[in-house]
């Protein structure tokens, strides 16, 4: 018998996770935070543009009150001493040490990036960390080796594949959808009513914490809850971490 799958996949390691978390756990969802080892407790405020997060601000130079030509949301990161306790339960995975853009490294930069981030995670959690998230979804390509060196088994880029099968190159592996996409419940019930046939089916939701407090029409928390709660209600789809999903496919 054939499977489908549903896993969440956060990025940055941030305090609204702390949020997300207990919604997380009344629908029983599955998920994997994408954590950066060398920025805990880094704390900037994201601008946008529509529901695109586009530009950082160190929160020491970021005045609240002041103008500002676009709105702009906190982005703080979790302390290092309160890591474990939040995350307890979900997988952790890398996100390199401090979110560089590979495409744009050296070899020994990717290197570093990369093996140190996997190195720190595992230690700070007490397992093998495997998974990796591209910081801005670039270098998949340049960063094969490395990935390889350090042990990551799954790699998530920022592509979108609509098929629902488990990538046949699981260190360039797409997401279903975003979760601000316009499209996220057609994606979803599109998942919902395929049938696996002969091979186990993923859904692959995206998301930034951050972007819940947008508020806008595609990016709210009154979205991501409704996400869950459709998700929750399918008999027949197991929530799940990304590693879990790649563990429970090859095991059958």
């Amino acid at each position: 018998m054939r499977h489908k799958y549903f896993a969440w996949s956060f990025d940055d390691g941030l305090e609204q996770d702390k949020k997300i978390i207990p919604i997380m756990r009344q629908y029983g969802m599955g998920a994997t935070f994408h954590l950066n080892s060398g920025l805990y407790g880094d704390k900037t405020y994201e601008g946008r543009i529509g529901n695109l997060g586009f530009t950082e601000t160190p929160a020491a130079r970021f005045h609240p009150k002041a103008f500002h030509l676009v709105p702009y949301v906190p982005h703080f990161r979790i302390p290092e001493d309160e890591v474990v306790q939040v995350y307890e339960g979900f997988e952790v995975a890398s996100h390199t040490c401090t979110h560089a853009n590979l495409a744009r490294c050296s070899e020994e930069q990717r290197r570093a990036e990369i093996g140190n981030d996997v190195k720190a995670l595992s230690q700070k959690f007490g397992y093998p960390v495997t998974g990796f998230a591209y910081p801005y979804g670039a270098g998949a390509k340049e960063s094969r080796a490395a990935l390889q060196a350090a042990g990551v088994a799954y790699a998530r880029v920022v592509t979108t594949d609509t098929s629902f099968r488990f990538p046949a190159d699981p260190l360039s592996m797409p997401m279903s959808s975003w979760h601000l996409s316009p499209k996220t419940f057609e994606r979803l019930n599109a998942f919902f009513q395929a049938d696996p046939g002969e091979d186990d089916l993923f859904f692959l939701m995206f998301a930034h914490g951050y972007e819940f407090d947008f508020n806008t029409k595609e990016s709210n928390w009154d979205k991501f809850q409704r996400i869950c709660e459709a998700v929750a209600r399918q008999d027949d789809v197991i929530c799940c971490s990304i590693g879990e999903a790649f563990r429970m496919h090859r095991e059958g």
